[in-house]
């Protein structure tokens, strides 16, 4: 069984037809949150597929420090 790789108008795709491969998504469209400490927005990453809710912090420094900017 051979796999080829085919751009569609949703990205890459892997395999001949096989749809149980996840499509992939821009930038623009991930969820967001502000960190609480440093108050810059941060996207969702694949490292935190499971604990999105719980994430508070763009970084380890961000984390580290947890003082929360006052604006």
């Amino acid at each position: 069984m051979s796999f080829d790789r085919h751009r569609t108008s949703e990205g890459w795709r892997v395999g001949a037809g096989d749809s149980t491969i996840p499509k992939m998504r821009k930038k623009s469209d991930l969820p967001t949150k502000t960190c609480l400490a440093c108050g810059l927005p941060f996207t969702w990453r694949k490292k935190w597929e499971r604990d999105w809710d719980n994430v508070k912090y763009c970084s380890d420094r961000c984390r580290r420090g947890k003082a929360p900017v006052l604006k």
